[in-house]
């Protein structure tokens, strides 16, 4: 997702809506199969909603809405018997800002989010010109007032979409020079060290003409799904990490998680390592044309069997 041209966006209007697919969508449950819409009427509705993430525990589900035109922020879901709750704000969410893609650690100390709140130390209240990286730390069992994620990551470009593997490897999109979505991106990786972040790398990906953004990483670090545009909408791609340390090329996922007539982005990889979740415009009954979506990677994509 984009604010201020930095997250990939997605809208336009869905002139023919195939009858098959509307029937599926609209008869997805959220306990299973090849893909389930998640939530209708509470996480995915007739706003739009994106970039998913759950507590390791799954009961708890972030992403992100908009209430308020122009600013995104994160809410929470609890999942219960009969499915998931009405979402909620986060506590610590400030409608002056955008607070955006949200992504539990894997241990569940920290959220990581993308933010255009002011730097520490500044004087200046209004939103930042970039989006740099905050987490919030886990304390007494709440969420606790963001923390800058500092200068290992965050730079005079726009950092934006973290997740991270179990051991503490990060993943991110930076934005280069320029403006809007022709600025370039780079794939950048660090590794937590202590509070703070060590060995910044780019990731050499192939094929250099897609324009990737908006990473996931797997729990174990060996798979990126990340969204580029395919004949002029976005899709899901994959690469899996080689034996000596590279990514393979990145290559596209199949349907139904793609459906080249519609828009795919916002990856998420779950805790178990071979669920995926993610955002599509795909239209779906009682939900708008931006919501969260399930579905199982395939074999060959993971390398679980």
């Amino acid at each position: 997702m984009q604010c201020k041209g930095n997250y990939l966006v997605v809208r336009r209007i869905l002139v023919s809506l195939p009858l098959l697919w509307c029937a599926c969508a609209a008869s997805a449950s959220d306990h299973g199969g090849a893909l389930s819409l998640i939530g209708p009427g509470v996480i995915s509705t007739d706003s739009r909603e994106f970039a998913t993430s759950l507590s390791p525990d799954g009961n708890s589900l972030y992403f992100n809405r908009s209430d308020i035109p122009g600013v995104w922020q994160i809410w929470v879901s609890q999942k219960h018997a009969k499915g998931w709750s009405e979402a909620t704000k986060i506590q610590f969410g400030d409608q002056r800002y955008t607070d955006a893609d949200p992504f539990v650690s894997r241990s569940g100390d920290r959220l990581y989010f993308s933010s255009d709140r002011p730097l520490p130390g500044s004087s200046n209240a209004a939103p930042t010109q970039d989006t740099n990286t905050w987490f919030s730390p886990l304390v007494n069992g709440e969420w606790s007032q963001p923390v800058y994620a500092g200068s290992v990551i965050n730079s005079g470009a726009s950092e934006t979409f973290i997740s991270e593997s179990a051991s503490g490897l990060v993943l991110f999109a930076r934005f280069g020079e320029g403006r809007g979505r022709a600025r370039p991106t780079s794939l950048m990786t660090a590794q937590r060290n202590g509070e703070g972040f060590s060995d910044l790398k780019k990731i050499d990906t192939t094929p250099t003409t897609l324009r990737l953004s908006n990473p996931a990483i797997s729990p174990d670090g060996t798979l990126i799904v990340a969204p580029a545009l395919e004949g002029g909408k976005p899709q899901l791609f994959y690469s899996r990490k080689m034996a000596g340390g590279k990514w393979q090329e990145f290559t596209l996922l199949p349907a139904p998680i793609n459906l080249p007539e519609f828009g795919q982005f916002a990856p998420y990889i779950a805790n178990d390592g071979k669920t995926l979740y993610f955002s599509s415009d795909r239209p779906a009954r009682n939900a708008g044309d931006d919501n969260i979506y399930r579905a199982l990677l395939p074999s060959e994509v993971t390398g679980q069997r």
